[in-house]
């Protein structure tokens, strides 16, 4: 089984494994396509024959998760039962609803139908526990079990975007005592801001660059033109600053989070961190990716000057040390980058390539333009630099916030939340006013005897209701016009199908 776009080809015949072919078999399409967003159904077919039919409705997820979350209902032919089928067909329906976006997928199961509980568990969702429902056709009440597919890992999908306010080495002042309080004001203001996370950077400059590995360019171009071991040495955070910033970060109820270089510094990050960070350039460090995964801690990974094999090991190695909750962020490598590095399509495209949360980190100037659309493209974590002052000496300060930029960044990912809704057309609460008094329908022009011949454009026409009642809509039209009315109608009011007699 497998999926087709093509409505007028079979798909090949599969042996062993099943694929699912989509399918828009005219029979089926009005009854049963979604306008809502869903995934179409599909058939599943065996050698060309059909052997099940899926279909998904857009549903809320039960734990008030993020995202696209499908309901699925499998029926398999009768012959074919008992074979196993079903839950080969879930499982190989997964890379394509993947592919769709789809984020969740959720079974409902009649308490008693056991063979269905073992084909879903076995398909390999989780059980989300017992509820009742009431059928909609035939208003019966019945106990059912919710069963789970998460597809994006769930750990990025509660509540709200994910702001990273990144401290990075910002807080570089050249006393201990300095240091220290500098730190502290920019977890403040990362506080004020409204920010869930502030991120520092934890290293040591002979676990980075080899020895020699003399100046870089870009920051000879800013006027910082000493080795880069010397730089990262200035900048290195000693690791028994670590615990205290931790501490503070708890008193101001926002999380502290610290970029690891090494296996040493991720050692001493992590008893105080709930969320990890690898850079960019750390992607293919392969012991911090162990480490991350043995955690069982979320994982934020930077994907700047990557490619998707680079990005597939790195995911594979972290998955295969036992890590679940991973946000692939899509970075340009470069300090400012322009605008049009940015590159944000590559949002959608990680999540549904690696079945992963997706994110920003955004190394433009620009305050809030990269965050807004990628909260709009789906990304579920934004991460920032920000300084007190651009003047300040250090690489990271000339390109970063200043604290009203990244108040505003926070305000306006927000407002972007609040204007995605989620991606139901319907018509809104907001619209209902209008959508009564303005919408065209099939309006009386003037008082209609009970048996007088409906005629368009005689007794009713297609016109806005303003505060009458709204008529039938339009398609209904050939239903009503040249057949006789029902009951008397009064000028202004709608006319329903049922007012035509046939």
């Amino acid at each position: 089984m497998a999926w087709r776009n093509d409505p007028q080809s079979l798909a090949s015949a599969f042996h062993r494994a099943p694929k699912v072919w989509e399918d828009f078999w005219p029979e089926y399409r009005d009854r049963y396509f979604a306008s809502d967003g869903s995934p179409k159904p599909v058939f599943a077919l065996e050698n060309g024959k059909r052997v099940g039919f899926l279909r998904f409705r857009r549903i809320a997820h039960p734990q008030g998760l993020s995202g696209l979350i499908v309901d699925i209902s499998i029926n398999l032919a009768p012959e074919v039962r008992g074979r196993g089928l079903g839950t080969m067909i879930l499982r190989a329906i997964r890379p394509h609803l993947t592919a769709q976006g789809v984020d969740s997928v959720i079974a409902e199961v009649r308490a008693e139908n056991k063979t269905s509980h073992k084909t879903f568990v076995n398909a390999g969702y989780a059980e989300l526990g017992p509820a009742r429902k009431t059928v909609a056709d035939t208003g019966e009440d019945c106990a059912i079990v919710r069963y789970v597919d998460e597809l994006t890992p769930a750990f990025w999908r509660r509540g709200r975007v994910f702001v990273i306010a990144e401290a990075g080495s910002n807080w570089r002042m050249g006393t201990a005592k300095r240091d220290m309080a500098m730190a502290k004001a920019l977890i403040d203001v990362a506080v004020e801001a409204g920010a869930d996370a502030v991120k520092f950077q934890t290293y040591r400059p002979e676990s980075v660059y080899v020895a020699n590995a003399g100046h870089s360019d870009y920051l000879s171009d800013t006027g910082i033109k000493e080795d880069i071991r010397d730089i990262f040495a200035d900048l290195a955070m000693p690791h028994g600053m670590v615990p205290e910033l931790a501490a503070y970060c708890r008193t101001r109820g926002i999380a502290f989070m610290s970029t690891p270089f090494s296996p040493e510094d991720f050692a001493a990050i992590d008893p105080h961190v709930a969320v990890h960070k690898i850079a960019s350039y750390e992607i293919s460090h392969l012991r911090l990716l162990e480490l991350a995964g043995r955690s069982g801690k979320p994982l934020v990974l930077s994907t700047g000057a990557s490619v998707e094999s680079d990005i597939a090991w790195a995911v594979d190695t972290f998955h295969a040390n036992g890590g679940k909750d991973i946000c692939l962020m899509q970075c340009t490598a470069k300090y400012p980058a322009p605008i049009t590095s940015l590159n944000l399509s590559t949002i959608p495209w990680l999540k549904k390539r690696f079945g992963v949360a997706a994110g920003l980190s955004d190394h433009s100037r620009e305050p809030a333009l990269g965050p807004v659309m990628a909260v709009a493209l789906g990304a579920r974590v934004i991460e920032k630099h920000y300084t007190l002052d651009n003047r300040l000496p250090g690489p990271d300060h000339s390109f970063a916030l200043i604290p009203d930029e990244l108040k505003r960044l926070v305000a306006e990912v927000r407002l972007a939340e609040q204007a995605l809704g989620d991606g139901v057309k319907r018509v809104l609460d907001a619209e209902q006013e209008l959508a009564a008094y303005a919408r065209r329908g099939l309006q009386a022009t003037r008082p209609i005897k009970k048996g007088e011949i409906l005629r368009e454009n005689d007794n009713f026409a297609i016109l806005r209701p303003g505060q009458r009642t709204l008529g039938a809509h339009p398609r209904h039209l050939d239903r009503i016009a040249g057949r006789k009315a029902r009951r008397a109608i009064e000028t202004g009011e709608g006319l329903k199908p049922d007012d035509a007699a046939d």
